[in-house]
């Protein structure tokens, strides 16, 4: 008979390592390791008590499917953790069509190294085949220890980190701090208990809200109104950072056409994506409300039929339009769209998609836009109009015929085809400008191209410090997630700004320049023309970035040399971005737009 306890170690352990050596969580501080070892134990010790409450004759089923399940459940958080570098909620988890489902862009995510931790099930399963047995512990001593382990590691926990629960929404610091299987038995529990604020809440609770709206600032520039009148066409430049711009490899251009563009445009290079578990439908969100994405997973899935103050009611008598290559279903589009008052949804089943002119997610960029451009014709003015890309999507996918671009510059084979991919949206965009020139669909019309959110993940992330010979620091990453952000008027002079800023600050400054005033609407979204230089930017995940100080991944820089400052120094910002995002979170959780006076 074998020992239960040397079972319960070799889980510890490997957990352990998992979390070093698969996550790569690296803890600021030596308490910090010492509280993500010992919390594991605890929990693990629970989940092993299942089978000593299973009867005998079931307990050789119970033990594997048990094992089994812990591992795949482990494995699904870390393939999602590699390419979004966060932890599954349970609403992703039941959405997980919309994160790529076994696609090649979750192939692409695989390891060999990954069989490792499958071994020990395999073992184990051979070892109850050959009639080896455990020698079970007393279960209500067991039991009776698991408990006070538990109890007592995550009280140690929350000492350490006595904010961990209130700023739940930065899920690395929890698993941290609490280790991975009571973050998934908290988030369940979140999960189950989010719907039930809006049910118990009242007018009265929206106050707050109503007191923010109250204290926003109106204060105009020259540009006020200077597009009142056009139409106003939006274009997703999927998975698109801004490091790309004016770059050259092998002595082209990666963007020849955003180069050029933005020297004739409002080009802010210091906007940072904001986006969460709902990426691209996380930037339409914030786009079009002004508010932070959820938490956990996609207010687009969680919360189609609240109010929302979208940009179609705002804007009124403009006839407006969604374009996208891909199924209507994904992100909970056509449900969402409707909510935010959007007339028209042009989906996959609009255009002509066929295997020669599709990739990886749906209709490449270039046939999107061509057949876009006959139905863009069909609106009446003024018009609102989105374009969402799809073809730079990981795993960044071309046929051979599309490939214009090709490069090894780096060792990295995912950052190599990103630049081939951003070149080739680069030069669909400009075809489909061109094709609004002849339509005459180009000089009345305002254009905002923004990229959506970060393309190379931390898992390749070691290929884009080669390509831009920078050091591998928290402080290189965060730099790295600057997404471009251009706003075109034909006819009106460029001008560039570098104040730090956020994609959600899109909209006050689309409605600036179209002479919509928004400070009656509840909205985080700040005028990118009349930023000050204590601008701020809060991230989902509780993180901020000032133009003094940035609170990244437990650490506080400065945010112009990225040298370490004194924690405290980065306590007021980090208390400022809790507050923007409990108030957002209470605003969606709670549906108080629907009391907006």
């Amino acid at each position: 008979m074998k020992p239960y306890t040397g079972l319960i170690a070799f889980y510890w352990v490997k957990i352990v390592l998992l979390m070093y050596i698969g996550f790569q969580l690296q803890p600021t501080h030596w308490p910090g390791h010492l509280v993500m070892i010992l919390t594991i134990i605890g929990p693990v010790m629970l989940l092993f008590s299942v089978p000593l409450f299973t009867p005998d004759r079931l307990r050789k089923w119970v033990f594997p499917a048990l094992l089994f399940l812990i591992t795949f459940w482990m494995y699904a958080h870390l393939l999602y953790y590699r390419f979004y570098e966060d932890f599954m909620t349970l609403t992703i988890f039941l959405q997980i069509g919309n994160v790529g489902g076994l696609s090649r862009s979750t192939w692409e995510l695989f390891s060999p190294w990954d069989l490792l931790l499958f071994i020990d099930i395999f073992v184990i399963g051979w070892a109850m085949f050959k009639k080896e047995t455990f020698q079970l512990p007393p279960k209500k001593r067991y039991l009776g220890v698991a408990s006070l382990l538990t109890i007592t590691m995550l009280a140690a926990g929350l000492l350490y980190k006595p904010y961990v629960l209130t700023e739940n929404y930065n899920r690395t610091q929890f698993v941290q701090t609490m280790s991975l299987f009571t973050y998934q038995w908290f988030d369940v529990g979140h999960s189950i208990r989010s719907p039930l604020f809006k049910w118990m809440s009242d007018p009265g609770d929206a106050e707050p809200m109503q007191a923010y709206v109250k204290e926003q600032e109106k204060e105009t520039t020259e540009w006020f109104g200077e597009a009142e009148g056009m139409n106003v066409v939006f274009i997703g430049l999927e998975s698109v950072q801004n490091f790309v711009l004016d770059m050259e490899v092998d002595d082209q251009e990666v963007t020849p056409f955003l180069n050029e563009i933005k020297d004739e445009s409002f080009y802010f290079s210091n906007i940072y994506e904001q986006t969460a578990q709902g990426k691209s439908s996380d930037a339409e969100f914030m786009i079009d409300t002004g508010l932070y994405p959820l938490d956990g997973g996609s207010v687009f899935v969680r919360r189609p039929d609240n109010a929302f103050h979208g940009l179609p009611e705002i804007l009124g008598n403009y006839q407006s339009a969604v374009f996208h290559g891909n199924e209507r279903s994904f992100w909970n589009r056509t449900e969402m769209y409707d909510t935010l008052g959007y007339d028209h949804f042009f989906s996959e089943r609009d255009y002509k998609v066929t295997e020669e002119n599709s990739v990886n997610y749906g209709l490449e960029d270039r046939h999107f836009f061509e057949q876009s451009v006959p139905k863009l014709k069909e609106l009446d003015t003024p018009y609102l109009a989105k374009f969402i890309t799809l073809t730079n999507h990981f795993p960044f996918l071309l046929h051979e015929e599309d490939q214009t671009f090709e490069t090894d510059v780096t060792s990295e084979p995912v950052v190599n085809r990103y630049l081939s991919t951003v070149h080739y949206l680069d030069q669909s965009v400009e075809t489909f400008m061109e094709k609004l020139k002849k339509q005459g669909l180009y000089e009345n019309t305002m254009f905002v191209l923004y990229g959506d959110h970060y393309g190379i993940s931390t898992e390749y992330e070691e290929g884009l410090f080669e390509l831009l010979d920078q050091p591998e620091t928290t402080f290189s990453h965060i730099k790295n997630q600057r997404v471009p952000v251009l706003i075109h008027i034909p006819g009106l002079q460029g001008e560039a700004f570098d104040e730090v800023a956020g994609q959600i600050d899109i909209r006050a400054t689309v409605l600036h320049l179209l002479g919509k005033r928004s400070a009656n609407y509840m909205s985080y979204s700040e005028n990118l023309l009349t930023r000050q230089h204590d601008a701020f930017v809060t991230f989902r995940n509780g993180n901020y970035i000032s133009e003094s100080t940035m609170y990244i991944k437990g650490q506080c820089l400065d945010t112009e040399k990225g040298t370490p400052l004194s924690n405290q120094d980065c306590e007021e910002g980090r208390s400022k971005a809790r507050s923007e995002l409990q108030l957002s979170d209470q605003v969606i959780k709670g549906d108080w737009l629907r009391y907006k006076d």
